[in-house]
């Protein structure tokens, strides 16, 4: 299994104006999505703020126009995907912060355009997702649910790779 590692950006510069693209796979399910990201939390413990326990995110690309997103989509396996600007983002309560994302030590492809859409830092006192029983992770996924979903509908509406929209 590949080693990925999130570097935090703090000079990636990331203006209100500027479009952030959220892929999806085959669905567009949020439990699905929250369940990465809780596996994905203890990556985030370089970011400032959450060296103790990480952070639960929604990863994202910038973009420059719908075309451009398009674009990166063409050659990947994720159908779906949304569109919102970071001042959306911010104006709901949620910081974006430039990342630099590495697998096995090479930086992923599009290395220039990583952010992250910080959701919540990952609770204290819980220990790490992977460390937890199945009923610990339900309930913990329970409780970040609907915060995590209210982050995703910033995104809407979806939009099919190859179609209109997808809701």
């Amino acid at each position: 299994m590949p080693t990925r590692r999130v570097i935090h950006r703090p000079d990636r510069v990331i203006d209100d104006t500027r479009q952030l693209l959220v892929r999806f796979g085959q669905d567009t399910d949020v439990d699905q999505a929250l369940r990465l990201a809780l596996i994905g939390s203890q990556l985030y413990r370089d970011v400032s703020g959450y060296a103790e326990h990480g952070a639960i995110c929604v990863s994202a690309f910038l973009v420059e126009s719908e075309s451009d997103a398009r674009g990166m989509l063409k050659d990947v396996v994720w159908a779906h995907y949304g569109l919102a600007t970071a001042g959306v983002i911010r104006s709901a309560g949620y910081a974006v912060i430039g990342t630099d994302i590495e697998e096995d030590g090479e930086l992923i492809p599009f290395s220039d355009r990583p952010v992250d859409v910080v959701v919540a830092a990952y609770p204290d006192g819980i220990s790490p997702y992977a460390d937890l029983t199945r009923s610990e992770r339900r309930a913990l996924r329970e409780n970040l649910a609907g915060e995590y979903r209210r982050a995703l509908r910033l995104f809407d509406p979806r939009r099919g790779a190859d179609s209109e929209g997808v809701r």
